[in-house]
């Protein structure tokens, strides 16, 4: 399933120390994993009556996760954008970082590769200017977790094992600072269906126990429900068809709150995969015909955010573009009014030059009159 993609909302988690509502936004931030219904509602709510700017910044962020845990990319684009311009006040480095990791794991995920490498790039260089600290340790694990996740849906999974690695060495120095332990989860899941791509099946299934073990140790249920997903697939390959449906079962157990459409297209995928390995015939149209359902909503859900997203890209292209064509107007009026000095500076030269030789042919020819 090489269109599988790591839980994108989980990377660019943090809590900062405020006075608002505080546990309010911890508990709607712990949601995220069990029950994003619920975190919406109270993120909405908290939203309503919210002023300040960095508070809104945070707050717009939780709900980006919210939608993309729901696959609902178009409403998590418009947080990102809300974000973007409410950024346009802020100094702070490090909320720029988290906002620029947020847009560049929105882009990842909607296959923008290009976009998504440019933010990691801006928000690389700013991390460098950082006190070294556990912030900076993150974040710089972040960068290199997504740009393994580019390289991962490139098929390049090699590459992809090495900025994985990279992160969880960044990672692993910070314990659970903003949320670094579920990132770990989400990376070794990553890292084992890199393994599994490879088709080395023995290092695929330990790094998907991992994060199992790591998702169930800070209870974060969707994480752990991901991790048997892609062991079931590994042992689905290696035919043991029973233990996956077993670990699927688990999967649905643990995700019945989540309703991320990736996590239930692939448990259907992998029911109906085994299903249909066992012949069992109405177990296989069951769940076949339940995959093909979602797999549409969740095209549906990508094709209106990768066509607002063209629109954005449209937008912000035709601003650049505006941008040149002034400053081509400007320079070309500079060059106008410089070369129209030039000109009349000659013409002027050239009146008095000729102006000058009249005087002094009158005065040739009158000396000439008079020596003849």
């Amino acid at each position: 399933m090489k269109n599988i993609f790591f839980i994108l909302i989980f990377l660019c988690a943090g809590i900062v120390k405020s006075q608002y509502n505080e546990q309010l936004y911890k508990k709607a931030f712990s949601y995220v994993y069990e029950n994003p219904d619920n975190a919406e509602k109270l993120v909405l709510k908290m939203l309503r009556d919210e002023k300040d700017t960095d508070h809104m910044i945070k707050l717009y962020q939780l709900l980006s996760r919210v939608y993309m845990s729901k696959r609902d990319f178009d409403k998590s684009l418009d947080c990102i954008l809300k974000m973007k311009e409410l950024s346009k006040s802020i100094t702070d480095p490090k909320q720029k970082i988290k906002i620029l990791n947020s847009v560049a794991l929105q882009y990842q995920n909607m296959g923008l590769y290009s976009k998504t490498l440019e933010s990691l790039d801006e928000y690389y260089k700013i991390c460098q200017t950082l006190p070294a600290g556990k912030f900076k340790t993150l974040y710089l694990g972040l960068n290199s977790a997504v740009r393994g996740l580019v390289y991962k849906n490139q098929d390049n999974n090699e590459m992809a094992l090495e900025k994985f690695f990279e992160a969880l060495s960044y990672i692993n120095q910070v314990g659970d600072f903003e949320n670094s332990v579920a990132n770990s989860s989400v990376i070794l899941y990553n890292v084992g269906y890199c393994y599994f791509y490879l088709k080395r099946y023995n290092e695929a299934e330990k790094y998907f126990i991992k994060s199992a073990e790591v998702a169930k140790s800070v209870h974060a249920e969707s994480l752990e429900a991901f991790a048997y997903k892609g062991l079931s697939e590994n042992y689905t390959v290696l035919a043991q068809h029973q233990q996956a449906i077993q670990l699927l079962k688990k999967s649905v157990n643990l995700s019945k709150k989540v309703g991320d459409l990736v996590l239930s297209e692939g448990i259907y995928k992998g029911f109906a995969d085994n299903y249909l390995a066992l012949q069992d015939w109405n177990n296989y149209v069951l769940y076949n015909k339940l995959y093909n359902e979602t797999k549409f909503s969740r095209e549906q859900n990508e094709l209106a955010s990768l066509n607002k997203s063209i629109d954005v890209l449209n937008e912000e292209n035709n601003r650049k573009i505006e941008q040149q064509n002034r400053k081509l107007r400007i320079i070309s009026v500079i060059i106008t009014v410089f070369a129209s000095a030039i000109f009349f500076w000659f013409l002027r030269r050239f009146i008095l030059y000729k102006k000058r030789n009249g005087i002094l042919l009158k005065k040739l020819n009158q000396i000439n009159k008079i020596t003849s």
